[in-house]
């Protein structure tokens, strides 16, 4: 599955540097690795057990129809994705 990713920076922070991204985790004081930020993905169904992403990533299924299966969170750093319950 090939989906277009955005780089979701949960810090609100942002650092460049020589036109690259780096997000920066203010309470750790820390730079965040770009293998570690998590993105923000949307697609069509349930992701997949080929869809790898950064743990913490988020993924938005865009036809879900029940409610608590519209989201996802990436739980493990590859291809483990928990869905998120709604109220």
């Amino acid at each position: 599955m090939s989906l277009p990713t955005l780089l979701a920076d949960m810090t609100g922070n942002v650092e460049v540097a020589d036109s690259q991204r780096t997000a920066y985790d203010s309470i750790l004081n820390k730079t965040i690795p770009g293998n570690l930020q998590p993105y923000l993905l949307a697609g069509t169904g349930v992701p997949s057990a080929v869809l790898t992403a950064p743990k913490g990533s988020i993924y938005i299924d865009l036809t879900a129809a029940g409610a608590n299966l519209r989201m996802y969170i990436n739980t493990n750093g590859t291809t483990g994705w928990g869905a998120v319950t709604s109220a």
